[in-house]
């Protein structure tokens, strides 16, 4: 924390009618706040079998995060929006594996094989003040769970639009879509070698989490998708809206819920949704204004699942020093590369590879090229 966040002061927020503004913070600063603090345990097995051509290492950790600094809402009756403590628990537990194998050794002949494989989950242990919930989340809840507003659906999970314009209205409470770190993530490394040609081929990928696109959602309200233009053209030749939301509306009854969103009732019959809306009005209200998961809609879908198997590296080299057979030169190598070749994927569009896409994002960037290393 800078010293500006433990004692208060006025910020200049510019000049009005020609006299200087100045701002206070909304946020009541604590000038006996406590470093946070962090106690890790680890736990580790390493062992070598058939004459060091199998190895094996296992780590489990755990860490638990306390004293956090967070910035407890308050009633703005008050003046102030929140005000600065300690507090909350977080625990993370995770797993680490690596497989190292000389799996084929001859004369001309070699094949190497590294094989590692992870997991970490981290979770909300303590809340502060005893409470139930902080934010959206509850005591004992994955922290990477991911909240946000979605539409309204019926109990097993269809679409409900208005009957009389056939656009959806939004949930007053968040929705769950999932949780955005992985489930797990592994990596596979080869290394073959014959004679003086050695061959490197690497995969790696991640299981499991969502990711949400704020460039598909763009895409889709500027006219930029690729399936933006799949009712334009009938549109026109019809000169009315031609398409038909898969939706239902509600005919009678009514959905009671507690302050949590939990339903304490539901009485709502519905009918098959037959109502057209334009197909601009579509695309730039149910793919932008809420989120929208690939089981809910694989055409409009803005979170994806992150799982992605990408062939991270493919490496041709050649030991060329005796065929070249210069005194001066130990070694002289000719290799082939190429980084971020393929990959196998369930988002759409999107690169689950490269971060996260709140702010926009571009893909990952492929490296292809040639090298030679000489070695005196």
């Amino acid at each position: 924390m800078s010293p500006y966040q433990i004692s208060s002061y006025y910020s200049n927020s510019g000049m009005y009618n020609g006299n200087s503004k100045v701002s206070y913070p909304r946020t009541i600063v604590n000038p006996n706040i406590k470093p946070e603090k962090s106690t890790s345990f680890e736990l580790g097995l390493s062992s070598v079998f058939l004459k060091n051509r199998l190895s094996f290492d296992f780590t489990y950790y755990n860490i638990v995060d306390e004293n956090q600094i967070i910035n407890l809402n308050i009633s703005e009756a008050s003046g102030f929006a929140s005000r600065k403590v300690n507090g909350n628990q977080y625990t993370t537990n995770g797993f680490e594996v690596m497989l190292s194998a000389n799996a084929v050794r001859k004369s001309n002949f070699r094949w190497d094989l590294g094989l590692n494989w992870t997991t970490s989950v981290k979770k909300l242990t303590e809340i502060y003040g005893g409470e139930d919930k902080y934010g959206n989340y509850s005591q004992n809840e994955r922290i990477d769970n991911y909240y946000a507003t979605g539409w309204m659906k019926t109990a097993d999970g269809q679409l409900i639009v208005s009957a009389e314009t056939g656009l959806p209205s939004k949930d007053p409470n968040p929705q769950l879509f999932g949780h955005t770190d992985p489930n797990w993530m592994f990596g596979l490394q080869n290394h073959f070698k014959y004679k003086n040609l050695s061959l490197d081929v690497d995969i790696d990928g991640s299981i499991g989490g969502v990711i949400r696109s704020l460039s598909v959602e763009k895409m889709w309200w500027g006219g930029k998708h690729p399936n933006s233009v799949e009712y334009r053209d009938a549109e026109y030749a019809a000169g009315h809206p031609v398409y038909v939301p898969d939706a239902v509306n509600v005919i009678s009854g009514e959905l009671t819920t507690d302050t949590e969103g939990n339903v304490i009732s539901d009485t709502r019959e519905y009918q098959t949704n037959e109502t057209a809306v334009s197909w601009q009005t579509w695309s730039q209200n149910y793919p932008y204004r809420a989120k929208v998961s690939q089981d809910e809609s694989e055409t409009f879908a803005n979170i994806f699942d992150r799982s992605y198997v990408k062939l991270r590296k493919v490496a041709f080299s050649y030991d060329l020093t005796n065929l070249m057979n210069i005194n001066v030169f130990k070694k002289i190598e000719a290799t082939a590369y190429g980084y971020n070749l393929a990959m196998w994927k369930k988002a759409d569009i999107i690169d689950p590879d490269y971060g996260d896409d709140n702010n926009l994002q571009d893909p990952s960037t492929r490296y292809v090229g040639m090298g030679l290393t000489v070695t005196f």
